[in-house]
């Protein structure tokens, strides 16, 4: 069946944006590893860094809720890789079951046919 133009166009343009994501992506990545730092900082962090910790610029509130929000960030992130590994433990259980009850069947018919 042919295509039309403007229905290729769309479908190409997904996968182009696709790519340009995955691109922007592995470019943070890269330079973070590059700098040895875990991800980039945000605009605002590096505004933080450009104008140093003095107290001239910051209250003690909002280098205390500076920490906070780190600490938060750093949290959240570890509880994503714990929510991961616990939905991947379970995964690999589930299968490993499925594989022992088919194991099983086959032992049953097997008696069966005997």
């Amino acid at each position: 069946m042919t295509k039309y133009f403007h229905e290729a166009i769309e479908e190409d343009q997904k996968i182009l944006d696709i790519g340009l994501k995955q691109s922007r992506l592995h470019k943070n990545e890269r330079l973070a590893r590059e700098k040895g730092m875990i991800r980039l900082f945000t605009p605002a962090e590096e505004q933080i860094l450009r104008d140093g910790l003095n107290e001239d610029n910051y209250s003690t509130h909002d280098i205390l809720m500076m920490g906070f929000n780190e600490e938060q960030i750093l949290r959240r992130m570890d509880e994503e890789e714990e929510e991961d590994k616990i939905e991947r433990f379970k995964q690999r259980e589930k299968e490993e079951q499925e594989a022992l009850e088919e194991v099983a069947r086959k032992a049953r018919e097997e008696e069966d046919d005997a």
